[in-house]
């Protein structure tokens, strides 16, 4: 069967052609298969390059089977070693053939090796190559049309600057020039790939290098890194770039997002769940998962010789961490582990290697993304500036905010910003508020009361008097604070204050008045924090009018 070949920590693993590879060799068997070819590969392997090399069993009869031309299109290079034989071989040109033109028409990069051989001749087709060409078209079987294709393939692979390889020369410096000519290329299109993937996404580059450098590529160990903050903050858009641009140094990787969403079903969700990260990572096996244990076995057994990439999005429950990626033992030698999540107990009772915390976009980048949705030219038309600047300040530089109400505005006039203004300081749009209200719904009940005692009273107080006044209600004030901080709910300023984004106050103040429409049309106003504990505690709900004075 046709393979292609990987490092992992201790042994060398396969895959199959359709899953795509870095490197295909190119290479005249009986030459180089056994010296500089086989020497190649095994450096190639273990610098974690994904190559791909025939061995003997793609050449079957008068045909060359699909798979091998399927491996040169799925690869990012192609390392063609010309030896003395390469011409003799009617398959070698077939592959060369291919090289050229994925090379012309996706841009395949193509490394020539001169083995022992001129590039001279190889252009003209001379000398040690002249006889081979010869006999292909003295071939009834083999079209006058072929062989021309062949040898202005030929031709095209020996203008391009590759490496010569002479019997002075140390073939051990020729391999390493080869890798480091892939590895520089590969970090080169890293670069570019970033910049593409983050157009349009403001501040996200200086976020992406810091969670790459957290990741720690280059270490052997298997790695978990946590990407946290509040929902609506950017953590899902940040996994998305930082999967994409480093994708490529892993055999295989999986991206599994909305994972608190498709979970609700515990068992058979998390079966799915299972299935479709085998299914991303053995593409090409057909493995079914009967139950949550049957697929964690399957996971540890399958994975824990590759170097995989998985992204976890929006994990909120440890049963899902438990059976998705449950120990560091599961996976092979390299591997990386992405979580994101609102809840930092998560990270830490599973103790991955570092966190990092989303925070909202301050001053110039808020106003910028706020921009990109509301204007043709990302910039605030004359007029504009100041009803701008409101807008994004009552955001408070949550991401999704910003896009929101960008769109919302974009190619309305004056009158009509004016007029949005005034309803964003009463209320919130309903995309802004339904995703943040995926925090709230998460908490348990004594977690929500403590929420919405905060919102509607205790925003901006002293931490040790929110604390007392939490205790004199008969709540756990300290374990309380301490969740919802986890959490991302609240924080603790510099002043020692509890604060509370203005959007997460105002998604409880709508949550009440959500609650108070399906009452008999009785209100009470809240002037006092036992109202609020008497109105969340009971069964019926009631109509609310907010004081939002201080008590």
């Amino acid at each position: 069967m046709e393979m292609m070949s990987y490092a992992s920590s201790s042994t060398t693993t396969t895959t199959r052609v359709s899953q795509g590879c870095d490197v295909f060799l190119s290479f005249r068997g009986e030459d180089t298969r056994t010296g500089f070819t086989s020497h190649l590969y095994e450096a190639l392997i273990r610098k974690r390059i994904r190559t791909y090399k025939d061995d003997w069993s793609l050449e079957i009869g008068n045909f060359i089977a699909p798979a091998l031309l399927e491996a040169i299109e799925a690869s990012r290079y192609a390392v063609v070693v010309l030896s003395s034989n390469f011409a003799t071989s009617k398959w070698c040109l077939v592959e060369i053939a291919k090289v050229v033109e994925c090379m012309e028409r996706r841009k395949l990069n193509v490394i020539p090796v001169f083995y022992h051989v001129s590039p001279s001749d190889v252009r003209h087709q001379s000398n040690c190559f002249e006889q081979g060409f010869a006999n292909h078209e003295a071939n009834p079987e083999i079209t006058p049309q072929k062989v021309a294709t062949w040898r202005s393939a030929f031709a095209k692979v020996g203008a391009i600057k590759g490496l010569h390889v002479t019997p002075d020369k140390n073939e051990s410096e020729i391999v390493s020039e080869i890798i480091r000519r892939i590895l520089q290329d590969m970090q080169d299109k890293s670069s570019v790939n970033l910049s593409h993937l983050t157009k349009g996404l403001v501040g996200i580059e200086s976020r992406v290098n810091e969670v790459i450098n957290k990741l720690n590529m280059e270490s052997n160990e298997v790695r978990f890194i946590g990407i946290c903050g509040m929902s609506g903050i950017g953590k899902t858009t940040l996994a998305e770039v930082v999967f994409h641009v480093i994708q490529h140094k892993y055999q295989e990787s999986s991206f599994i997002e909305n994972i608190k969403d498709i979970s609700k079903d515990h068992n058979s969700d998390l079966c799915k769940l299972q299935q479709k990260l085998l299914d991303d990572v053995l593409k090409g096996e057909s493995i079914s998962v009967r139950s949550v244990k049957h697929g964690q076995t399957l996971l540890m057994t399958k994975l824990r010789d590759m170097k995989v990439l998985i992204v976890l999005d929006d994990v909120n429950h440890a049963d899902q961490f438990m059976y998705l990626a449950g120990g560091r033992e599961w996976f092979g030698a390299g591997t990386r582990i992405i979580v994101t999540t609102t809840n930092a107990d998560l990270l830490n009772a599973y103790r991955v290697n570092e966190t990092f915390m989303c925070e909202e976009l301050k001053g110039e980048e808020a106003l910028r993304l706020f921009c990109q949705s509301a204007f043709v030219d990302g910039h605030p038309k004359h007029g504009y500036e100041n009803l701008s600047d409101d807008i994004v300040k009552y955001t408070g530089g949550l991401p999704i905010a910003l896009t929101v109400y960008g769109s919302l505005l974009y190619g309305k006039e004056e009158k009509y910003w004016k007029d949005m203004l005034k309803k964003v300081q009463e209320y919130q749009h309903k995309e802004v508020l339904g995703r943040l209200e995926v925090g709230y719904v998460r908490l348990d009940r004594h977690q929500q009361l403590t929420f919405m005692y905060i919102a509607c009273f205790l925003k901006g107080r002293d931490k040790e008097l929110v604390e007392d006044i939490l205790t004199d209600i008969g709540m756990h004030s300290e374990s309380g604070i301490t969740d919802l901080i986890n959490k991302f709910l609240i924080a603790i300023k510099f002043d020692d204050c509890v604060w509370m984004h203005d959007l997460l106050q105002q998604m409880c103040w709508e949550v009440l008045r959500r609650e108070s429409q399906q009452c008999n049309g009785k209100q009470i106003a809240i002037k006092h924090r036992h109202d609020v504990l008497d109105i969340l505690s009971s069964k019926p709900t009631v109509c609310l009018r907010f004081f939002t004075k201080s008590i």
